[in-house]
């Protein structure tokens, strides 16, 4: 389990975001400027369902592992909201999120265009899927190879299967158009 905190470790080396093997306490910085490319408002229609995902950066974010290993990254996180384009109603918003640990949706891998989500909410559910930029256009994203990840529960879960488990992302492919 990943935890963040705001304590006073010091950074041993500054390496580019998509470093693999690096000492604890390094600094994973987006030297490469890949990040800002995604920070926004992204919005999309799946199964007559509105998805607006609202990206930002937390530089120079502390993840402690615990057991003092720790590293600092330009983390990329998002939140979200599903309405129902059918009776307008709101299936899930937790667009007031502000701090970093209260965001949902976090960048896996750079390269691979790979994010997860964590629903703390229900069960610690956790998902996986890819975003990528459509070739040619500036303002798309592909949305795609939603799966759920294997989860093991730190808390009770009142679901037998996974499967059952209420999640809200989209679980189909579409485009995601930035405003």
């Amino acid at each position: 389990m990943i935890f963040s905190t705001n304590s006073s470790c010091q950074v041993t080396a500054t390496l580019p975001l998509n470093s693999y093997d690096y000492p604890n306490g390094a600094y994973l910085k987006d030297i490469n400027n890949q990040l800002p490319f995604y920070v926004g408002t992204w919005e999309g229609i799946q199964n007559n369902k509105q998805y607006t995902f609202q990206f930002t950066v937390f530089n120079q974010q502390m993840i402690d592992f615990g057991n003092g290993h720790y590293e600092y990254l330009d983390a990329l996180v998002a939140k979200f909201k599903v309405v129902d384009l059918s009776s307008s109603e709101v299936l899930y918003d937790n667009l007031s999120a502000v701090n970093y640990d209260d965001y949902e949706i976090f960048l896996g891998s750079i390269q691979l265009g790979t994010f997860f989500c964590l629903d703390k909410n229900n069960c610690n559910n956790l998902a996986k899927f890819k975003l990528y930029k459509v070739t040619g256009t500036t303002n798309q994203l592909n949305y795609n190879d939603f799966r759920l990840v294997e989860f093991g529960s730190i808390d009770e879960c009142p679901y037998t299967n996974q499967e059952d488990i209420p999640i809200f992302l989209p679980t189909g492919d579409f485009i995601l158009t930035k405003q």
